[in-house]
């Protein structure tokens, strides 16, 4: 007889072991497959339904916590309260290659039987994408093929320029013209600025063309005129 035995997955919050302020996941966590919102739409004398796919719902995902180590549950349920209200990253240690955006925190009731026993479960909004931990970070001088290996991503492209130039990324155009320097071209946000040591100038109006997205599979990049680099964070993600 084959017997399994499950390791339960600690969480990283922000790169922090949650055992780091005592608290420890009850039970294997296993994230769901976000929700794509779908639209059917009925037309008479149509075979079927015209689907209309929009974009992924958020990924709603409830874990248990009980305090694991000696204490005060009452001291280390506020410690916790207060790292986890706070955190903008969600990982899995039994999937580091993967991490989370997380949009928003709450805290249910806490059960406190006694002094030093505990539990509490924390319902995590998060970004529906998985993203790629490792740094994907290429510098670009000449035309190149990016393979993405996920879904569509929206990468973050640092760009020097000096004076006008065009980048291509497929069939996309993205026209950057009278800038002397750098600007940052970021797909998530939808803005186009730069970065001088904290200080952000807006540049939006020195870029015309959609936001680039990378494809699923090749990505072939090039640029010309005044351009001499490209710096792309294509951040990769999953569904």
């Amino acid at each position: 007889m084959i017997v399994i035995i499950w390791k339960s997955s600690d969480v990283l919050l922000d790169g922090v072991n949650t055992k780091e302020f005592n608290v420890k996941p009850k039970s294997r966590i296993e994230i769901p497959t976000p929700e794509q919102d779908t639209e059917h739409v009925e037309i008479r004398g149509r075979n079927g339904s015209l689907t209309k796919k929009y974009g992924y719902k958020d990924t709603i995902l409830p874990v248990e916590f009980y305090i694991f180590q000696g204490g005060s549950f009452k001291d280390v349920f506020r410690e916790a309260k207060l790292k986890m209200i706070n955190s903008k990253t969600f990982l899995l240690t039994d999937d580091k290659n993967i991490y989370y955006k997380v949009k928003s925190v709450s805290i249910d009731n806490a059960i406190n039987p006694q002094d030093n026993l505990g539990e509490f479960t924390v319902i995590f909004r998060l970004d529906p994408f998985q993203y790629k931990v490792a740094d994907s970070t290429r510098t670009i001088t000449s035309r190149t093929t990016l393979n993405n290996p996920g879904y569509e991503s929206q990468p973050i492209i640092t760009a020097t320029v000096a004076g006008t130039g065009k980048i291509y990324i497929n069939d996309q155009v993205i026209t950057i013209q009278n800038i002397n320097g750098t600007i940052i071209i970021d797909s998530e946000l939808m803005n186009a600025y730069r970065n001088s040591s904290g200080i952000i100038t807006n540049l939006n109006n020195h870029m015309i063309g959609d936001f680039p997205i990378l494809e699923h599979g090749n990505n072939v990049i090039n640029f010309d005129g005044d351009i001499s680099r490209l710096i792309i964070d294509p951040r990769w993600r999953w569904v």
